[in-house]
């Protein structure tokens, strides 16, 4: 069963870059992308990035983590200039959702340690990110909370990817 199937146009985005030097980039771009979207999980790409790859599954867990820290703090500053109030009209199912209570149940606990908690685990990041930027948390702090979350999960993943290729073969 494929649980995450790539779109086609991405799928030969990497089929096609995998031989060249710049592989890591491409994928590391994708993270960015895939953050400050949230269009899609960004593992999506990172196993296939990975199977296509192995040899380089440290410098594209890495590296995508520190391009998600990124992503994340423009995202926080893009619903910093928004507003809550264009974000609610246009996305009011987000505010309802148990990602976001959970998220700003977190957050008012324990502050950026949630957010590294979060950025390392499978909840949506998005909701927390959207709570960050409306309590105007440090922009820094952010960055470095999502980049460690973010570095250890795909870190792991990318690693576990290279060294059973065969159980994430599903995920291609």
């Amino acid at each position: 069963m494929r649980t995450h199937v790539l779109p086609d146009w991405l799928r030969t985005l990497l089929i096609r870059s995998v031989s060249h030097r710049h592989y890591t980039l491409v994928v590391t771009t994708i993270a960015f992308a895939s953050t400050v979207s949230f269009a899609f999980p960004f593992a999506a790409v990172l196993i296939p990035a990975v199977l296509l790859s192995p040899r380089r599954w440290c410098s594209l867990g890495f590296l995508s983590g520190l391009a998600s820290g990124l992503g994340a703090v423009l995202l926080v500053n893009i619903f910093q200039h928004l507003g809550l109030e264009l974000i609610a009209t246009r996305y009011p199912e987000l505010l309802q959702t148990s990602a976001w209570q959970t998220a700003s149940d977190w957050l008012q606990r324990w502050g950026l340690l949630a957010m590294l908690v979060i950025a390392g685990s499978p909840i949506p990041q998005t909701p927390a990110l959207l709570f960050c930027a409306l309590a105007n948390l440090s922009t820094p702090g952010i960055l470095l909370a999502v980049a460690i979350g973010k570095t250890v999960k795909y870190l792991f993943l990318a690693w576990a990817t290279a060294r059973y290729p065969a159980r994430f073969i599903r995920f291609n």
